[in-house]
């Protein structure tokens, strides 16, 4: 995939007087920016990482989670009530990572995704879901009040139409 042309589609620009570096800005100036070079998403600071200011680009569903959050940003949701890679603890150790948690503005936990590749990691994830719940059962078990979990995908696909001249 070419992830410079899935981030130019969603409107993100490259950064004034540096190489390989693209941002976006959302309400109240919040900036996500991509560094190509580093191979990193930097969050603009108020989306909370796990522990961390920003996110490694190491696998096809990095892009999917930097694409929902962009949708959630631009959809009116506050950077300050998402958070990713939220760890939930199951027994002596902990069930996983949740993608994307997004919390009201008391912190109670309102919507839980879980991102997939489109196509065949979505269709896997999917079945277990019908089958037992999968991964995003176990989170909802130990969310504290969410009204709505999603398994997301998507995927970059040419225009539906054409202009003509």
């Amino acid at each position: 995939m070419n992830h410079k042309k899935l981030i130019q589609k969603i409107n993100f620009q490259p950064k004034e007087n540096a190489s390989g570096i693209f941002i976006k800005r959302y309400a109240d100036s919040y900036v996500i920016e991509v560094d190509f070079e580093k191979q990193t998403f930097y969050f603009g600071g108020k989306i909370k990482i796990g522990e961390k200011d920003t996110q490694n680009i190491t696998k096809p569903e990095d892009w999917v989670v930097l694409e929902c959050v962009d949708r959630l940003l631009e959809f009116g949701y506050k950077p300050e009530n998402i958070s990713l890679e939220k760890v939930y603890p199951a027994g002596h150790g902990f069930s996983g990572r949740l993608d994307i948690c997004v919390t009201r503005l008391d912190g109670s936990e309102y919507l839980l995704i879980e991102c997939k590749t489109y196509g065949k990691e979505f269709e896997k994830e999917f079945t277990r879901m019908k089958k037992d719940g999968g991964q995003l059962f176990t989170y909802f078990k130990f969310s504290n009040k969410a009204e709505i979990i999603m398994l997301y995908a998507s995927e970059l696909t040419k225009p539906l139409w054409t202009a003509s001249p």
